[in-house]
């Protein structure tokens, strides 16, 4: 059996993309007496490594998407956001050994969804001619990880800022694929809005809990990013105070969001 200390420790160091799909049976009490891991860059096979600034590609704009190949490179880049964020949360099993087994199973269970969304976006970027590592892919994601020294902090970065803005994105793309008669790609990403409501219901819970009576949920939620992580990163063009109800966001933290400046 593969304990979830070992587990996350392949996930986040192997160089290949079979190891960051390694699965756990999440049934094992966790490690406890494992050294906490500080930040360094996940191992990554060759043609996945973090391309030099100029070599990147921005995001393709939604009146681009009736090309094939931009629609490929519009999926190509949340494929390497679910990459990430699979490496985020081996990270942060790595991090917080010591945290409570609550958040450390629920970190593994989001792990083990975020690999299969990373799947279903490289089944259907093959769909449309192109393979993961066919494209550069950026760190976006890495760059706030060495600053999140507590799962508070961990949680409001991942869940309640990256996850939370996908509650506006994910349904957006689902509406911009399904405009040009992409239907199988507009279906993924309404799965993946969906799924994203548990997501951050995780993050909505833990801030819940981490929140001293009398004080606001937003206001701690604030306390907690860091400058890579700003509010309004948690939030799309279309925002969505329905998915975040759905989520256990309270009211106050929902309309504070969408006020946000």
């Amino acid at each position: 059996m593969t304990t979830i200390q070992t587990w996350a420790e392949r996930v986040f160091f192997g160089d290949t993309l079979d190891e960051k799909f390694l699965d756990c049976d999440l049934e094992i009490t966790p490690d406890v007496e494992a050294k906490k891991t500080l930040w360094s860059d996940p191992g990554r096979p060759v043609e996945l490594q973090v391309a030099d600034r100029k070599d990147r590609k921005k995001l393709p704009k939604p009146s681009s998407l009736h090309d094939r190949n931009m629609r490929a490179r519009t999926l190509h880049a949340f494929a390497n956001h679910e990459l990430m964020a699979i490496e985020l949360c081996a990270f942060a099993l790595l991090r917080f050994p010591d945290a409570p087994s609550a958040f450390r199973l629920g970190v593994a269970h989001i792990l083990k969804d975020e690999q299969r969304h990373l799947k279903l976006y490289m089944d259907r970027m093959e769909a449309l001619g192109t393979r993961l590592g066919d494209l550069p892919v950026n760190d976006h994601f890495w760059r706030t990880a060495p600053l999140l020294d507590a799962p508070l902090k961990w949680v409001c970065a991942i869940n309640l800022t990256f996850e939370q803005a996908n509650l506006d994105h994910a349904p957006m793309y689902a509406k911009y694929f399904a405009d040009v008669e992409d239907m199988e790609s507009s279906a993924l990403m309404a799965q993946i809005a969906e799924e994203e409501i548990d997501h951050v219901g995780f993050g909505a819970q833990f801030l819940k809990q981490a929140t001293p009576t009398g004080e606001k949920t937003f206001d701690v939620f604030i306390n907690n990013l860091t400058f890579h992580n700003t509010a309004d990163r948690a939030r799309g063009r279309n925002f969505s105070e329905d998915l975040r109800r759905q989520s256990g966001l309270d009211e106050q933290f929902i309309q504070s969001m969408k006020e946000f400046r």
